[in-house]
């Protein structure tokens, strides 16, 4: 881990709170428990407390948020538990592992998941429309979210017919998005060309064993993946002169990355905390509907070039940011 990201998650792991000034000690502060993998995702964690005050939440009494750094299921089980024996009012669960161990530990308190792939093939809730249990939240690659994407990558690659998809068959989430991309593919016009992969020394070995006689481009489910490894990944795409496509606008000026399709952090945030702030006032997780979040498109044209790819104007118009 960098010292900077050291850094922000010893600033992020901690308590926060929101209000206006003290309260008496016959009242009691709200307390919401934030808890996943945050190292890096300090924007998607702002965006929660801006949701929380944009909410209305500024001028109430002041609310207790803390900030758990959970880099797998069993810290998040922990974290949750000394947050549940302490009291807590609700949870922001940030990715599967953390939403999957809140689940398990209360069926009473309010969880938002911030985001999670797909709730419902993840069993979590039992429809987007009603999620009828004490889970809501936020979807990011459920059929729609692979639908969009896809759409996406066509627009920036208009002759895109073979997608080389990369991706970890024992990680949970990309098991589903695999699943959805495949019921999504064919009215698209893409073939998929799937290569399972569990590190990143296969997904190498996978871009290596590819070229332009199989596959257009290469998208690579696995976000944490291209964080650890983005040279070693990109080295080896340019190489086989594979565009890489990705989900994650942090990814975009990776090597070799063409394009990226997917939402801000920070207002994917501001939905969870926006969602978070209706339950402290009253609402229901049950009737709160699964929300997607807008994804943009990010074009990367420098990587375009380099791989002799010429992406249309209006890719370009569309795109909140162009890499010249």
């Amino acid at each position: 881990m960098s010292k900077g990201r050291t850094a922000l998650v010893a600033v992020l792991a901690g308590t926060l709170l929101l209000g206006p000034g003290p309260r008496s000690r016959a009242e009691q502060a709200p307390h919401i428990l934030v808890v996943g993998p945050i190292d890096g995702y300090g924007a998607l964690l702002g965006g929660v407390s801006e949701g929380l005050q944009s909410a209305g939440l500024a001028d109430a009494p002041p609310i207790r948020i803390d900030i758990r750094n959970a880099r797998s299921g069993d810290e998040a089980k922990a974290a949750i538990g000394t947050a549940l024996e302490a009291g807590v009012n609700a949870i922001v669960t940030v990715f599967g592992p953390s939403t999957q161990a809140a689940r398990a530990a209360t069926t009473t308190i309010p969880v938002v998941f911030c985001p999670v792939a797909d709730p419902v093939a993840a069993k979590l809730v039992a429809s987007s429309e009603a999620p009828g249990g004490n889970l809501t939240g936020v979807a990011s690659a459920d059929a729609e979210a692979s639908r969009r994407r896809l759409a996406a990558f066509r627009q920036v690659l208009p002759e895109l017919k073979r997608l080389a998809v990369l991706f970890d068959p024992g990680f949970p989430p990309d098991r589903v998005q695999m699943t959805n991309l495949e019921q999504i593919a064919p009215s698209t016009g893409v073939t998929l060309v799937t290569r399972a992969v569990g590190d990143e020394t296969a997904a190498v070995a996978a871009l290596r064993g590819l070229g332009r006689a199989d596959a257009d481009a290469v998208f690579v489910l696995k976000e944490a993946l291209l964080r650890r490894a983005a040279d070693e990944v990109g080295r080896a795409a340019i190489a086989q002169k594979l565009p890489i496509l990705v989900g994650d606008q942090d990814l975009v000026t990776m090597p070799g990355v063409v394009a990226a399709v997917g939402p801000d952090q920070r207002e994917l945030g501001k939905i969870c905390g926006r969602m978070t702030a209706s339950i402290l006032k009253g609402a229901r997780p049950a009737d709160l509907p699964i929300e997607h979040p807008v994804f943009e498109l990010l074009v990367n044209l420098k990587s375009a070039g380099s791989l002799g790819v010429a992406v249309p104007q209006r890719a370009l118009e569309q795109a909140v940011r162009v890499i010249r």
